[in-house]
């Protein structure tokens, strides 16, 4: 890349963008050039402040000599050095690389100074003046030529070669390393520099090409054409042009002559650009050249001169390759010195659609920090970098792309040129290992207490919930959503909706909003035909102005981009957190009176803290997870509320902080056992295209009531049966709670009247709170990556209901008569219901073992504790897997020794399990009978337990 060094008019240095690293690919063998024509009309639709001429002609693209500011390769401290000496505004140099600025490519450095000096501006009112000179004259057009024959390592920037090939060097990469292009095939890449040696300059290096004759005089030519008949072709130096070529063309019994013109390292032809003067041929062997006439038969030069190698070469090529592998070794090592974090991530910009995986390298330099990436591992040349020191690191919420534990680099390296790049983890952990060893090398975004106290943290947490808006123009907005930006920079986006009321009820958890975003915009986009989306209207709050750590709810009256009236208004519910973090041995006390075996502390919180619920439940969850205790705080704090309960149809139906945590725990523990029960069947809807709906004022026209019924019931079917054959895909720890609540339901209410309460207080957790919810709203599961369309969401939400219903065990009633024809797969599956419920709980003796490992557990971590740092990842960062899956297995061994004996009689295995299966199936009968005779037949929907509050709407719609 051409980097542009110029002094600026405020005397600062500024550097330019760079876009592309290397030359560009001359592979093509198809000549694919650059149009001339296109380039033309692109710098006519510039806007020049440069003087223009009376006839209304541009002035000439003319720039000083090419050894007044061209320095060949420099780094930028030196770069920056001799442009200080020269301490005048404007002057300029130029260093090795491509031609590239502002995003513009040009066919030489002389194209680009001139360009900057007599057509436009670098910046406004700022142009190329005065040309800073080197202090030697410099060679930068070195070419060479193989000595030996080379083939590369793969998958990597190394070439393959003959003895012969001949190469143009661009830069001496350091031990014996050369970044070159190849002469006959155009491609880039690196060579070995004792493989090959330094070629004469007077030779010309297109004489490898057997069709180009370099000391053939034009009649020679026009005889060697007349002999080798119509369609054969020559090239040789043009006459009258030195320095540029003539294609020789025998068609019609005449010869025709075209000129080729030589361009700074490229050829020019027929209003094109080429990498190589092959590139040429190749493409006016495949199109005309001439109306119905393609190149075809080359005139081959019979006194083509054959490279001859040293004599000593042949003797020394065993020590060169040796060396030669050395070398490479040495060179991989040096790589990974000045690498502080490398790791594969998928990159996507905002120009691009499809995201890639590439191999990422944080690269630092004594004062420089760039990001590199690469295609793999063993590349040396990246196909691109980031450089930090001007770039800013934010984080990007899942709804943003549709993916999760994404972040985004924000490059300002001027005010008003801001470049993004969107980069995705593949998984939690290294989305926190990326984000902590970015975040120090970017622009500063620290606060100012962080700045005088480096211990301090300033936490700013954003909680913004986009629930509706009300009156937008529905002819200007007939498609409208909600997209989300700190200080302008797009964090998240909220589904598609129909005008002129559209309701979102959206939440956006912003963690760790960094200290320079004052602003949060929500703006108002009609979605359009081809991604073509439109901006119509937008809100802008101010963080200042909102009440630290209190939840407000407002409606905002929404700015159109145009003049005109109203556009609307949107209700907001925000929640802002800015509070300073101190180090994390400040808060073992906190711990440890939180991490007391009853609980007290937590319990007291749980009742005076009702409308901050969920944020101490997702800092409880933290906290105990880190300490290996998370199912003795869900178990003490259910059993608690069970205690406190005294109807059973009320148990577990508000929201507290034991259902709260059970929520977020089993969202954050059940991804397997969701993909194992429901995952299939809400695939099968989304993919399938027909209706599953019931409900007559919700059905379309065309709608067949039998068959949607038909669909709906064989879809219930399927997914009653993952779901009874997953129990196992269920965490233990889940397992193991519900059997706790199991015994303490019992134990509350032993009544044989209340013998159904066992199995609904399962079935509250696993349906209502996991598996129903999971259905209706799959993306937020990562069951889906898009939002279900209507029709799949209606029929999503059916089989949600009928769920529901089943795992409280009652049919249908009056209430809705069309859902009636479901009760007798509710009939048929009541038993099978039962029998996996008590299925989910884990046996008696796997429960046991559980609790011990707990019990273990928490006095290995609380000693710990006290031995070390006791709060050492409390500040957000902590959380840890779950360790005790596999524990439960290897207690079920030592205390059940008979299994062994068990496993060699077949036949009583057997039979033990028919017995335990005939026993499971007389105990869900005696269920459903004890059901049935309660209140006559049928139990009403309000003694169901049935829905929770949160979902009850969206199923009475």
């Amino acid at each position: 890349m051409a980097d542009m060094m110029r002094m600026s008019g405020s005397g600062a240095l500024g550097g330019f963008q760079r876009d592309k690293l290397g030359s560009p690919s001359t592979g093509s063998e198809d000549g694919g050039g650059i149009d001339l024509g296109d380039m033309a009309q692109e710098l006519d639709q510039d806007e020049f402040d440069g003087p223009v001429a009376f006839n209304g002609d541009r002035p000439a693209i003319t720039a000083p000599p090419e050894s007044e500011w061209y320095h060949g390769r420099l780094d930028r401290f030196c770069a920056e050095q001799r442009l200080k000496s020269a301490s005048r505004l404007g002057s300029y140099l130029a260093v090795c690389g491509d031609f590239y600025i502002g995003g513009r490519q040009f066919f030489s450095l002389s194209d680009l100074v001139g360009y900057y000096t007599s057509c436009s501006d670098l910046l406004k009112r700022e142009r190329l003046v005065s040309p800073v000179a080197p202090p030697e004259p410099v060679n930068d057009k070195k070419r060479v030529v193989a000595i030996l024959p080379y083939t590369k390592m793969p998958d990597t920037d190394e070439l393959t070669f003959q003895k012969g090939d001949i190469f143009f060097v661009h830069n001496d990469m350091g031990d014996n390393w050369l970044w070159v292009t190849a002469h006959r095939t155009g491609e880039q890449g690196m060579i070995f520099r004792e493989l090959v040696e330094d070629l004469d300059p007077s030779i010309d290096p297109n004489t490898v090409f057997s069709w180009f004759h370099p000391t053939c005089s034009k009649n020679e030519a026009v005889d060697m054409l007349v002999k080798a008949g119509p369609g054969s072709f020559l090239v040789r130096p043009s006459d009258n042009s030195p320095g540029d070529y003539s294609l020789f063309f025998h068609i019609n019994n005449q010869i025709q002559r075209f000129r080729i013109e030589k361009k700074g390292v490229r050829y020019l032809m027929g209003g094109r650009t080429f990498e190589c003067l092959d590139a040429v041929i190749n493409r006016y062997r495949k199109e005309q050249i001439v109306e119905g006439h393609t190149l075809m038969h080359p005139v081959i030069n019979g006194s083509q001169p054959e490279y001859h190698p040293p004599s000593n070469v042949a003797s020394a090529a065993e020590k060169i390759y040796a060396t030669l592998r050395e070398c490479r070794d040495q060179n991989i090592l040096k790589k990974t010195k000045g690498i502080k974090h490398h790791g594969y991530l998928l990159k996507k910009s905002d120009k691009t659609a499809k995201w890639k995986q590439l191999y990422f390298a944080l690269l630092v330099e004594g004062s420089e920090t760039h990001l590199c990436f690469y295609d793999n591992p063993k590349k040396t040349k990246p196909k691109g970098l980031i450089d930090l020191s001007c770039a800013y690191l934010y984080q990007c919420h899942e709804s943003f792309w549709e993916r999760q534990h994404c972040f985004q680099i924000v490059e300002r390296a001027l005010p008003c040129l801001a470049t993004i790049t969107y980069l995705c983890a593949n998984s939690q952990e290294s989305y926190v290992e990326w984000v902590n060893a970015l975040k120090s090398h970017c622009v500063s975004q620290l606060s100012k207490a962080q700045s005088k106290v480096p211990r301090l943290r300033e936490l700013r947490c954003l909680n913004l919930q986009i629930l509706e808006a009300h009156r937008l123009p529905f002819k200007l907005v007939p498609h409208p959503y909600c997209v989300v930006s700190l200080n302008q920079v797009k964090v998240g986006k909220t589904r598609v909706k129909t005008a002129p009321d559209p309701v979102w009820e959206e939440e956006f958890v912003l963690d760790d909003v960094p200290p320079d975003v004052v602003t949060v915009t929500i703006t108002v986009l009609s979605k359009g035909k081809r991604g073509k989306d439109s901006e119509v209207a937008e809100l802008t709050v101010d963080l200042c102005g909102l009440k630290n750590g209190q939840e407000t709810e407002e409606w905002y009256p929404l700015v159109g981009m145009t003049p005109m009236g109203e556009w609307g208004s949107i209700r907001l519910r925000i929640r802002y957190l800015d509070d300073l973090v101190m180090p994390c041995d400040e808060y073992s006390p906190l711990q440890q009176l939180l991490v007391e075996p009853e609980l007290n502390a937590v319990r007291a919180l749980a009742e005076i803290c009702h409308n901050d619920r969920i944020p101490l439940a997702t800092s409880l969850l933290k906290v105990f997870r880190h300490e290996k205790r998370e199912t003795e705080l869900l178990r003490i704090l259910c059993q608690a509320e069970v205690a406190r309960e005294n109807e059973t149809t009320t148990l577990f139906r508000g929201a507290s902080l034991a259902t709260t945590l059970m929520d977020l725990y089993m969202r954050a523990e059940c991804t397997v056992f969701l993909q194992s029960a429901v995952s299939d069947t809400i695939q099968r809807i989304l993919d399938s295209k027909q209706s599953g709906e019931l409900n007559p004022t919700k059905m379309d026209v065309n709608d067949d009531a039998c068959s949607n019924a038909e669909f709906l019931l064989m879809i219930l079917d399927q997914v009653t049966q993952s779901i009874f054959t997953s129990p196992d895909a269920c965490p233990r720890t889940v397992r193991y709670i519900c059997n706790c609540l199991q015994k303490a339901v019992v134990a509350k209410w032993p009544s044989p009247n209340e013998r159904l309460v066992r199995t609904r207080v399962v079935s509250g957790f696993i349906f209502l709170r996991l598996l129903c919810p999971a259905l209706l709203n799959p993306r937020q599961f990562v069951l889906v990556s898009e939002t279900p369309h209507q029709m799949a969401t209606r029929t999503l939400i059916m089989v949600a209901k009928c769920l529901q219903n089943l795992a409280n065990l009652v049919e249908f009633g009056g209430k809705e008569p069309y859902m009636e024809v479901v009760n007798p797969f509710i009939l048929k599956n009541k038993e099978r219901m039962i029998v996996f419920l008590d299925q989910a709980k884990l046996p008696d003796c796997k429960q046991q073992s559980l609790a011990a490992q707990v019990s273990l557990g928490r006095k290995r971590t609380s000693t710990a504790s006290r031995a070390d740092n006791p709060g050492s990842d409390h500040c957000g960062q902590a959380g840890s897997k779950f360790e005790l899956q596999r524990a439960p297995e290897r207690t079920v061994r030592r205390t059940t020794p008979s299994v062994q004996h068990r496993r060699k009689s077949s036949g009583s295995k057997q039979g033990l399990e028919d017995s335990r299966s005939v026993r499971e199936h007389q105990e869900a009968a005696s269920i459903v009978a004890a059901i049935e005779s309660q209140d006559g037949s049928r139990l009403s929907r309000s003694d169901s337990g049935a829905w929770h509050s949160e979902y009850d709407s969206v199923l009475e719609k």
